[in-house]
């Protein structure tokens, strides 16, 4: 029975770990203020995309949606957050 469950969120848990995992290694390629508008920009998008499957989509297409981006804006807080503790390359 868990099984199932487990499955079918996979893809969203995916979404946010693999967005943080982006920005934590960008974190360590390019400056602060860059991967700050990064991750601003991504939030931006993601809130907006959350915003559309609420008022445009409706429905189970809307929630999935709507999962998916709450999962990036996640992903991207997580990996900000993260990329303090990351040393950039000298």
């Amino acid at each position: 029975m868990y099984r199932n469950i487990l499955e079918a969120w996979w893809p969203i848990t995916l979404a946010g770990i693999i967005t943080a995992t982006i920005i934590i290694v960008l974190a360590r390629y390019i400056r602060r203020t860059v991967l700050f508008l990064l991750t601003t920009l991504i939030c931006f998008v993601s809130f907006l995309m959350l915003l559309f499957s609420i008022f445009t989509v409706g429905r189970w297409e809307g929630l999935g949606i709507g999962m998916f981006s709450i999962s990036i804006l996640v992903g991207a807080n997580v990996g900000a957050i993260c990329s303090f503790f990351v040393k950039q390359k000298q």
